[in-house]
């Protein structure tokens, strides 16, 4: 299978979806490649209802959970809650033939997290607490990843992560996680938990991108060792504004275009993705547009 290239439905509107998906389709298509759509855990109903006719014409993917009350956590003690949200997310995968079951799954609480995406910071503050915070910013405190407290939600994920697994043996789609924000309380955000504990990776170059600032490491390097040894499922592309040597805690998960400047260099990244062929390259960019997609081929010329 060649690489698809998508638009999150974070791209799109009910009064634009319709001609930035055929502009897109077009374009992508004359480039070798086929088009598809990502239906983001932010879309709203309306936007659903006019995309969901499409899956005729077009190949879609999941962020899920869609329209899912809570927020999915693997190092919750409560596995049979957030199996039961898993059994509701799996329910869309034929709707829409799609086969890779992919989403967030570890934070560091037992509490349960709202998934209310307008505000995303309120809700998983008020989920996880204030105890993981740096200097009281929404970013993690990356000391918190030597306590005993960590390593006890890790053991819970593990042990989660691998009932999951054997319950859904059986099942025709692949279980994949994406890499995490640098926000409290998440625990898949260095490189080190991302080896060890995801098998299957949806790869989120700008999430990874915070995650160098906060826990200083070369990006470009690690990147690259992710991308050439583990299994990639998909990726999300988009520029990060956030530079290096700022204050950890302005980070801020930025979404923005390509052509808006980033000391991110996903040129080479890119590149390496395209040669492996991987499965699916989605532009998580908030309003995307055709400029960003001519950017992305640029950097594979």
């Amino acid at each position: 299978m060649g690489t698809r290239v998508e638009y999150s439905t974070m791209c799109l509107s009910v009064n634009n979806y319709r001609e930035k998906i055929e502009e897109a389709a077009r374009f992508v298509e004359s480039q070798g490649y086929s088009f598809g759509i990502q239906l983001h855990n932010s879309i709203n109903r309306e936007l659903y209802d006019c995309l969901l006719p499409l899956s005729k014409d077009y190949s879609f993917s999941i962020h899920s959970p869609l329209f899912s009350e809570y927020f999915l956590n693997l190092a919750s003690t409560d596995y049979s809650f957030t199996k039961s949200i898993l059994d509701k997310c799996k329910e869309y995968l034929p709707q829409i033939n799609t086969d890779i079951l992919f989403f967030h799954g570890f934070f560091m609480t037992d509490n349960r997290i709202i998934q209310d995406m307008k505000n995303y910071r309120k809700a998983i503050r008020q989920g996880v607490g204030d105890r993981y915070c740096l200097n009281k910013s929404f970013i993690m405190d990356p000391a918190f990843f030597s306590t005993d407290t960590f390593l006890k939600y890790k053991e819970t994920f593990k042990t989660n992560f691998s009932r999951l697994k054997e319950n859904y043996k059986n099942e025709l789609f692949l279980i994949a996680l994406e890499n995490d924000f640098v926000g409290i309380g998440s625990g898949l955000q260095r490189p080190q938990e991302i080896h060890e504990l995801i098998d299957n990776l949806w790869f989120d170059l700008g999430h990874f991108w915070t995650s160098s600032i906060l826990h200083k490491f070369d990006f470009q390097e690690e990147a690259m060792r992710l991308i050439e040894s583990k299994n990639i499922a998909g990726v999300h592309l988009n520029h990060n504004l956030i530079k290096r040597g700022s204050a950890p805690e302005l980070i801020a998960d930025s979404h923005e275009h390509f052509y808006r400047p980033s000391e991110m260099n996903l040129r080479p990244l890119v590149r390496k993705l395209f040669e492996k062929n991987t499965g699916i390259i989605t532009l998580e960019i908030v309003d995307g547009d055709i400029d960003d997609l001519k950017q992305l081929f640029n950097w594979i010329r």
